[in-house]
């Protein structure tokens, strides 16, 4: 009978240690150098205020990052094909052809 105690409790420990590990495990996000993160909740549906630069953070189980990066963007607006972005066209009352073209340019 002693050894059947044991051999329970010994399983239990086991599983507790690896359960604890993997938990641990799933709880650090990284982030890349050139990125900033806000931690989101999957559980909760939250985000936390903080943000974080690059490198390796404890956010919890059930956390992730929602990445930005931290370098200048640029988002263009053009009638040429080689733009990120298609051109905006409208008409104006009279009928007549628009085609705008803008460059924006930010930083999170």
């Amino acid at each position: 009978m002693d050894d059947l105690k044991k051999g329970i409790c010994c399983f239990c420990t086991v599983t507790t240690v690896i359960a604890s590990a993997v938990l641990v495990f799933f709880s650090y996000s990284s982030l890349d150098a050139m990125e900033y993160g806000l931690d989101y909740s999957g559980i909760t549906k939250t985000i936390d205020k903080q943000v974080y630069a690059s490198g390796y953070h404890f956010l919890g189980f059930g956390h992730s990052f929602i990445r930005f990066p931290s370098t200048v963007q640029s988002m263009e607006f053009s009638t040429e094909r080689t733009a990120n972005r298609p051109p905006i066209q409208s008409r104006t009352e009279d009928g007549l052809q628009i085609t705008f073209k803008a460059t924006v340019q930010y930083q999170l």
